[in-house]
């Protein structure tokens, strides 16, 4: 039981090595435009800047493969007592806007 376990583990890391050289469907660039037109769209490109930008693979934590871009500073976001401190851009170019 325990080596048929360790067989499958085993597969699917292997498996998921090999997806880790493919490049992200959407570019660093194509997502730092999207960040910085959500930006422009909300009058906030003179205070808030794109301060770091991540690649997430797709792993057993993270379902899909996103962009995490980071802005200088968080602000006010639209639910009430919450904070917006980025973005994370979907490999199809949807994002969310991340609170905390």
């Amino acid at each position: 039981m325990k080596l048929l376990l360790l067989i499958a583990l085993t597969s699917l890391l292997s498996g998921s090595s090999l997806l880790a050289n493919t490049p992200p469907a959407l570019s660093a660039t194509m997502a730092a435009q999207i960040a910085q037109d959500d930006l422009s769209s909300r009058g906030l490109e003179e205070e808030i800047y794109i301060w770091q930008m991540t690649y997430k693979k797709d792993s057993l934590v993270n379902e899909e493969a996103y962009w995490e871009v980071l802005w200088n500073k968080a602000f006010k976001a639209q639910t009430k007592g919450r904070k917006e401190y980025g973005l994370r851009i979907r490999m199809t170019g949807d994002y969310r806007r991340a609170v905390k």
